[in-house]
């Protein structure tokens, strides 16, 4: 079986790039993620039913949006590109530039929504997904650590503005809170695990 974003991956050509390789790390987690929650569903009906339902679409609403984001970062980062090279004027390139970080930074978001999936799938699992939901977490720590550095390097193709002051800081408090709110679930995970950090 060929997976066509591996493939596109690891030809010499700029899209897709790192922004959409984190995406898809990302992506990968919340697949498990949901495989995890259907599993819990199939368990037959109880009183939490209904919370691994509710989880189940938040969790394919959160996938489809990443998806989506991995293919806009490419794109965003082309339009960027071409109106770099064919001389656009200023507002276009700036326009095209925003573009290009703040994709990765709505990934970066999107991530840490996903964490937040983690923590309520990993209070009530059953003990044997938890090392299952340590994976999904990594996958989404890398995600965030990835597209943060995606849109560091963007954002430092910016003449120093108040903008660019603006997005520095919103990049600072976006992998500030995301690595905090990864160490939380994933130590929460170990230790209702019984592993060692």
């Amino acid at each position: 079986m060929v997976d066509s974003f591996i493939d596109a991956l690891a030809k010499p050509k700029p899209v897709p790039g790192g922004g959409a390789a984190a995406a898809h790390g990302a992506c990968v987690g919340l697949a498990l993620l949901e495989k995890i929650v259907l599993v819990e569903l199939q368990r037959g009906r109880d009183s939490s039913e209904a919370e691994w339902r509710n989880l189940l679409q938040e969790v394919k609403k959160s996938s489809a949006t990443i998806l989506q984001l991995r293919d806009e970062d490419g794109k965003a980062y082309v339009s960027f590109a071409q109106a770099k090279t064919l001389g656009k004027d200023k507002r276009e390139v700036l326009e095209a530039l925003q573009q290009a970080i703040e994709c990765p930074i709505r990934i970066m978001e999107e991530a840490h929504e996903a964490l937040s999936f983690v923590a309520r799938a990993g209070k009530r699992c059953k003990g044997h997904l938890l090392s299952d939901l340590l994976v999904v977490c990594e996958l989404l720590r890398a995600t965030i650590s990835g597209t943060y550095r995606i849109a560091q390097a963007n954002l430092s193709l910016m003449e120093k503005s108040p903008m660019s002051n603006e997005y520095q800081g919103r990049l600072e408090r976006l992998i500030s809170d995301g690595m905090e709110l990864y160490e939380s679930v994933a130590s929460a995970l170990v230790q209702r695990a019984g592993l060692r950090n």
